[in-house]
């Protein structure tokens, strides 16, 4: 037999800020599908009717129940950290790419290239070897080109 589910019962606290999330519409859309679909749950409609009519998987359903009755409203709401490799390229190593371009340019060179540029932040030790495209995006960030 199996065993009964555990109702969502949101405190009235709980259900305004998610009306007030639903109704305002300015959150990320997801933000916005999980208050949706805990209102709908607190309702009592069961689970393929909540899917249904807020357009979520079968797995985003009892994940978003589960975190809600095991951490509260603001668990259930919010993204937790991804995985994945950091960034190579830190705001520190964006300001010195782009002042290594603004610079006077090395003796033999008749202007920066980003190859020139990439050697250049090896030799001076300032971080590791980065691609000619995120040197290219970088200064395309900064609105700076070298030459």
């Amino acid at each position: 037999m199996p065993r009964p589910a555990k109702p969502v019962v949101l405190p009235p606290a709980d259900a305004a800020n998610l009306q007030a999330i639903v109704k305002k519409g300015t959150h990320k859309s997801r933000k916005i599908a999980r208050a949706r679909a805990l209102l709908a749950m607190s309702s009592g409609k069961s689970a393929a009717a909540v899917q249904a009519e807020v357009g979520i998987s079968t797995t985003q359903y009892y994940r978003l129940k589960s975190r809600y009755l095991a951490g509260g409203l603001a668990q259930a709401l919010e993204e937790r950290p991804r995985s994945g490799q950091p960034p190579k390229v830190t705001p520190a190593l964006e300001a010195r790419i782009t002042s290594l371009a603004c610079s006077d340019l090395p003796t033999g060179a008749a202007r920066w290239t980003l190859s020139l540029l990439n050697e250049t932040l090896v030799s001076l030790d300032y971080g590791p070897a980065v691609s000619k495209e995120t040197i290219r995006q970088v200064l395309k960030k900064a609105s700076s080109s070298p030459g």
